[in-house]
């Protein structure tokens, strides 16, 4: 790496000659916390639509804060003086709190939103959750995984740039550290494009569902509940492990194309569901992870469904209350699981398994498995 010559290609893998990018990288002023937020902020201005492909005709010119977890018919019902538990993960954050992810009170009006859509399609596309009954029919079902999605697509654009900014952290390192700095980042890199990859071919299987109303290409398991729930979340994963432990997906690999699941949980007329959503195609990995919750009772779904909310969703959202009740001891231990995921703690392979605690969060009276039929 040190002998690098000049004119070659840098070790980096940027493309640029070594002179011109490596060679004096450790006499560089290092990046500060401005820098950080700089970066943050610029993320957050960017406004797309998430349907201007389908219906560009149709799209105002207003971008929005859309919540991708209903404020009047979720967030409200848990809000403490218009406010609710969540976390707030960026780089900037990472280093204020030490490399650690800590939930704290966010207001309802910005909880769970994003600017992905225009203000005409936000309205029309998900009247039926926000104007409608919940039936929890198929179309209200659907529509909740396609809002998620549309959000984690947004994400994971937004995570390419955050690539940009890491391969610029090692300004001012030594050369070892260099390395190992390159090395996540390009491993990071890689990641992100596996995952735009197979969200790119999701988006059209989603958007002809939407467009068809086809609702028979999807699948939902879903978890009626008594009462309000205590979390509410909105997001989708590729299923790395099961609720016993056992490994599903490895990630990273070139040649795969992964399966993922959606997941929500609302909550309506003092009541609620939670529900897992997944393509009909996706059916080797995600009918494996879908069986194994199914397993359990269903006082142990509820605490289950709480340890994978905060293992793998930052977009879960809490009752300020619940929170409030819950041990130290509990409350670090979810910390714990929020950092999971993250450059510090990969997920265990025993992530969602049983860890002796109980949650209250839900209460859950019903389940049901709308699966297509296989032929």
């Amino acid at each position: 790496m040190g002998n690098n010559n000049r004119n070659k290609p840098c070790w980096c893998g940027s493309g640029k000659k070594f002179k011109k990018c490596h060679l004096i990288r450790e006499q560089q002023v290092p990046l500060t916390r401005g820098d950080l937020e700089r970066h943050s902020k610029n993320l957050k201005s960017k406004k797309i639509c998430s349907v201007n492909n389908l219906f560009p005709a149709e799209c105002s010119d207003k971008i929005i804060n859309a919540h991708t977890v209903s404020k009047s018919g979720s967030l409200k019902e848990i809000s403490e003086k218009g406010h609710v538990m969540g976390a707030k993960p960026s780089l900037a954050g990472l280093i204020k709190n030490n490399g650690k992810l800590t939930l704290e009170k966010i207001g309802i009006n910005k909880a769970s939103t994003f600017t992905g859509f225009c203000s005409v399609h936000d309205k029309e596309l998900f009247s039926p959750l926000e104007d409608e009954e919940i039936i929890l029919s198929d179309k209200q079902l659907f529509l909740l995984a396609y809002r998620g999605f549309c959000r984690e697509l947004f994400c994971k654009e937004q995570n390419k740039e955050t690539a940009s900014i890491l391969k610029e952290s090692d300004r001012g390192q030594d050369q070892r550290m260099q390395a190992i700095i390159q090395g996540y980042a390009g491993t990071y890199d890689s990641g992100v494009d596996l995952a735009l990859r197979d969200l790119g071919i999701i988006k059209k299987e989603m958007d002809s569902i939407l467009i068809n109303e086809d609702y028979s290409k999807i699948n939902h398991c879903v978890f009626e509940l008594n009462s309000t729930p205590n979390i509410l979340v909105s997001s989708m994963i590729t299923p790395e492990m099961d609720f016993h432990g056992n490994e599903l997906q490895r990630l990273g690999l070139q040649d795969e194309v992964y399966e993922y699941i959606f997941f929500n949980c609302i909550s309506y007329e003092n009541k609620g569901c939670f529900v897992f959503s997944w393509l009909a195609s996706n059916e080797k990995y995600c009918d494996k992870f879908i069986d194994s919750l199914l397993k359990l009772d269903n006082e142990q779904v509820a605490d289950a469904l709480v340890r994978f909310c905060y293992s793998f969703s930052e977009n879960t959202w809490a009752s300020p209350t619940w929170w409030d009740s819950l041990s130290d001891e509990t409350k670090n231990l979810i910390g714990s699981r929020l950092m999971h995921g993250t450059p510090m703690a990969t997920h265990p392979l025993d992530c969602l398994v049983e860890d002796g605690y109980k949650y209250n969060a839900l209460s859950i009276n019903k389940r049901e498995l709308r699966a297509s039929k296989k032929t």
